[in-house]
């Protein structure tokens, strides 16, 4: 199972103590206990006791707090302690506000401390930020109360008392203006994203490996490349759409099953004329191939979805056999003919079913 976040250091829910700490003379009562160790604890803040050397001016310095209001059950509450100079959001775990969430960029926004204003500068290139339901293109000043969104998914409330808006300041919409533009969104990403289609996913089986072996750089450059030209040609012949490529593996969209597994075939069937012509390598390519069919966001001009059905053939390439295809039973229902179809168990994964795809001679 997924988890939904991963904090780089210590946090707290809101209103919580975090309670306790070690010293002599006995085992202080509950409320001596909580005078004692009035903590503050936040991603990349220590534990600072209230009575340790300096702690009332460290804690005077912190400029105030993120605390996630919308998101992940195991999130909400926490607070997140802002940085004297930048506070980075994202989804890695070096972010300052850690949240690893799909739909979370890796480095989604920041908050910038800008001549005593506080500034959200926008950083994803494929996942939104919002102040109060209003997209932010670029930068914006935020101020004590505003709501920051991440996506579609994740909304943080800004506590900062020394960043309160002017008197008379024009803040951005109302809520019912910012509900407003959130269902105009939200219609816009089903009427222009939204699709139901199958996705392949196709990985070269140890790459390292064959890699580590050639001790000529240009002749792995080349003979990668060279085979991902001939997935991205087999996709395109059947109809397909190529996504994106990590590393060795590529992922593609198709609107009909028949041709997700055409295309899967074809490739695995492919690779033996393929290295005999192509491969400059010693050890030939083989690869795992998984599909699994359903409605995702997809955006075909920028190569980029986001759904569990695009982690779900993910799942079914890596438990497939060497220079063999896996599909979902939700892929297998889309097809025209289930002929050639072999039911297998997908150890430890989230399906119920699964069927193997002959092909040739298997």
């Amino acid at each position: 199972m997924r988890r939904w976040w991963e904090g780089r250091g210590k946090s707290e829910k809101a209103g919580e103590d975090p309670g306790g700490t070690e010293g002599g003379g006995g085992d202080p009562s509950g409320s001596e206990r909580e005078e004692r160790t009035d903590v503050l604890r936040s991603a990349g803040t220590d534990v600072i006791p209230d009575r340790a050397p300096g702690a009332l001016e460290r804690r005077a310095s912190i400029p105030g707090h993120l605390i996630v209001v919308e998101g992940p059950s195991s999130l909400r509450g926490q607070r997140f302690a802002l940085s004297p100079g930048e506070t980075s959001i994202g989804r890695t775990k070096d972010c300052h506000v850690s949240i690893l969430e799909g739909s979370v960029s890796r480095d989604h926004a920041a908050l910038v401390s800008e001549e005593g204003a506080l500034v959200l500068v926008h950083h994803s290139r494929t996942n939104g930020t919002f102040v109060n339901g209003e997209p932010v293109d670029d930068r914006q000043r935020v101020f004590d109360g505003d709501q920051i969104q991440l996506a579609d998914c994740v909304v943080l409330q800004l506590e900062a008392p020394a960043h309160r808006a002017p008197l008379g300041a024009v803040r951005a919409r109302t809520l019912r203006e910012a509900m407003e533009a959130r269902v105009d969104l939200d219609e816009r990403i089903e009427r222009e994203f939204l699709r139901d289609g199958s996705f392949l996913d196709v990985d070269v089986v140890d790459s390292f490996g064959m890699k580590s072996a050639e001790p000529r750089s240009e002749r792995v450059v080349v003979s990668f490349e060279r085979f991902r030209a001939f997935v991205m040609r087999t996709v395109t012949q059947h109809r397909g759409d190529v996504l994106n490529c990590n590393g060795d593996e590529v992922m593609s969209f198709f609107v009909s099953a028949d041709d997700s597994v055409a295309a899967g075939k074809a490739i695995v069937t492919g690779l033996v004329r393929f290295n005999e012509s192509e491969n400059l390598l010693d050890r030939p390519f083989r690869v795992r191939a998984g599909i699994h069919t359903g409605r995702s966001a997809v955006d075909l001009a920028s190569g980029i979805a986001y759904s569990p059905v695009v982690d779900a053939s993910g799942h079914l390439q890596k438990a497939a056999p060497v220079d063999g295809l896996l599909i979902s039973e939700e892929t297998a229902r889309a097809l025209s003919s289930r002929e050639g179809l072999v039911e297998v168990q997908v150890s430890g994964k989230n399906f119920a079913e699964a069927y193997r795809v002959q092909i040739g001679s298997q």
